[in-house]
């Protein structure tokens, strides 16, 4: 995504946020600063752009058209314009007036209004964060008491700087656009820009830094623009946490070879794309990928690697015939990881914690150069006609009407999958990536794909997405642990009896009649807040075992 600021008092406290930095040029001269928030699945393209619409415009759709984003943000200080906006307040523009249009005749000024809105999704975006723990990114030991008051309201944006509020220009804008509570140089340009991409999101979030008026001076010698600029740039991270990819359509692979070599003793100069790769050889092991939905043939870039994933066959080596759940991490510069943390022994690890836990089964583990790459035997795996489905088919979108069968093969197969995860809690770590696509039906059981997040130290923010603790979250207090996988299965079950992702400590659903009650209160507890309140893992495990047997008992639907 891009984010653009006009000042420099702005720009450096988004900059502080950011890691593995580094400066591209655009070809226009724009200087970018490339790099990642911590906890956050986003690359970050930052700008400064000056003063005024016309600068700020310019550089956005200069950034624009290099970057090719899903999101632009807008970040810095306004001016209020309301006695109930404050200095460190934060406003967030429900609509941008461009204030300085209108024609100017002998009967004076008429205005002729143009306005910029967010989409309904942005909007809700706005609503939710500002509901739910909207400090969560203020730095340490910079929280203020009270703490600010986000406002999502219009605000007006002009080339005048407003220092007076005996002027002509603050007259006009009370006049003509009496609901704007805040005031700035640069979000009409930034939003016009925005607007000439129709599917390019986009938020101005503002921190209040005086009241435009003549005490401006003063507010700006006491650092009014600094805390401003920290609480705007807080509160755009917080967005940017709930903010998930927009879908794209994938690109068309380039020509390539059937059979490509991606580990080894010298690795490829350039990574190598899955996608539209049929065959992928790891030593002396040749695989066939398979498409699938979600995250079961996926290439993303994190950090300093490229991590790929993908359902397999093997159709030349040791287990030939079978499926697998292959996965490759590629590092493709210099390791900037805290403590120096290598990422590819992190399929090393995970793979001896295979072992000890007796399964998932490891086909084959390679290192070679700057490549490891670990296979996994995938339950069901010698189904000639195919790899066994995840329970992602279970919870179609949208979705399909509840029945006791199907509710018992689910319920069946994640009692199954709690007695693997209460294995591994045994073992002092915890899986934390519990989704749809991680479990494998292979009826009447079902089992874990992999390992999850077992063999990484927890990180703010990880497992991003529907399935996410509260406690993974950025600014959580709480360490994920074996009470974060309750969680999880928890919101699988929630997904399933009521069609809808699962937010924390939800009233029991109870559902159609033959939903066990045991079952819904089970599901409301794994679904606390508060990880210390939820059952657990055996708990639940037994809960599930119990549900199972008495849909068993009903009978079944007529056709």
């Amino acid at each position: 995504m891009v984010v653009l600021t006009a000042l420099q008092v702005e720009y450096e406290a988004m900059r502080r946020h950011m890691t593995d930095v580094r400066e591209v040029p655009l070809p226009q001269g724009t200087l970018l600063d490339l790099g990642r928030i911590p906890g956050l699945n986003w690359s970050v393209a930052l700008a400064e752009t000056g003063p005024t619409n016309t600068r700020a415009a310019l550089v956005a759709q200069h950034a624009i058209e290099q970057v090719d984003p899903d999101a632009v943000f807008f970040v810095g200080v306004a001016g209020g314009l309301k006695e109930d906006v404050r200095p460190g307040d934060v406003v967030v523009a429900s609509k941008v007036y461009g204030h300085h249009g209108g024609r100017e005749s002998a009967d004076g000024f008429a205005a002729r209004p143009e306005a910029w809105q967010p989409t309904h999704a942005m909007d809700q975006l706005v609503r939710s964060a500002r509901r739910n723990t909207p400090w969560a990114f203020l730095p340490s030991g910079t929280t203020p008491a009270p703490l600010p008051r986000v406002h999502f309201e219009p605000i007006a944006s002009g080339d005048v700087l407003l220092a007076a509020r005996d002027s002509e220009t603050f007259r006009r804008i009370k006049r003509h656009y009496n609901d704007a509570v805040a005031v700035d140089m640069e979000s009409f340009g930034v939003t016009r820009a925005a607007g000439m991409n129709p599917a390019l999101r986009a938020l101005c979030v503002r921190g209040i830094s005086d009241n435009a008026d003549p005490d401006k001076s003063a507010y700006d010698a006491a650092g009014s623009q600094e805390t401003a600029a920290r609480h705007a740039a807080a509160f755009a991270l917080r967005l940017l946490r709930d903010l998930r990819p927009a879908a794209r359509p994938a690109p068309k692979p380039a020509p390539a070879p059937s059979v490509i070599v991606v580990s080894g003793p010298e690795p490829p100069p350039d990574p190598v794309e899955w996608k539209g790769r049929p065959v992928v050889t790891v030593g002396a092991q040749e695989y066939l990928l398979h498409d699938g939905p979600d995250d079961l043939l996926h290439e993303t870039e994190d950090h300093d690697v490229v991590r790929r994933q993908a359902v397999a066959r093997v159709v030349s080596g040791s287990g030939t015939g079978t499926h697998v759940w292959l996965r490759q991490v590629e590092r493709i510069r210099p390791s900037h990881g805290p403590g120096g943390s290598d990422p590819l022994a992190a399929l090393e690890r995970e793979a001896r914690l295979c072992r000890r836990l007796g399964g998932p089964d490891v086909v084959q583990l390679a290192r070679g150069g700057t490549t490891a790459t670990l296979a996994l035997a995938w339950p069901g795996g010698t189904n000639p006609a195919g790899p066994a489905e995840t329970l992602h088919a279970m919870l179609p979108d949208p979705p399909a009407a509840l029945d006791p069968m199907r509710l018992w093969t689910l319920v069946k197969g994640l009692a199954a999958v709690a007695e693997a995860l209460e294995r591994l809690s045994a073992t002092g770590h915890a899986h934390r990536a519990l989704r749809p696509t991680a479990i494998v039906l292979h009826r009447p059981r079902a089992a874990l794909r992999d390992l999850g997040l077992a063999a990484v130290p927890p990180r703010p923010g990880e497992n991003p997405g529907p399935f996410q603790a509260p406690e993974q979250r950025y600014g959580s207090g709480a360490r994920p642990g074996p009470a974060t996988d309750v969680y999880q299965l928890g919101a699988l079950l929630h997904r399933a009896l009521t069609g809808r992702a699962a937010t924390p400590d939800p009233p029991p659903h109870r559902g159609p009649d033959f939903v066990p009650d045991g079952l819904v209160h089970v599901v409301a507890a794994a679904l606390r807040g508060d990880p210390r309140a939820r059952p657990r893992m055996r708990t639940l495990r037994l809960a599930l075992r119990a549900a199972a047997r008495e849909l068993a008992s009903v009978p079944p639907s007529p056709r």
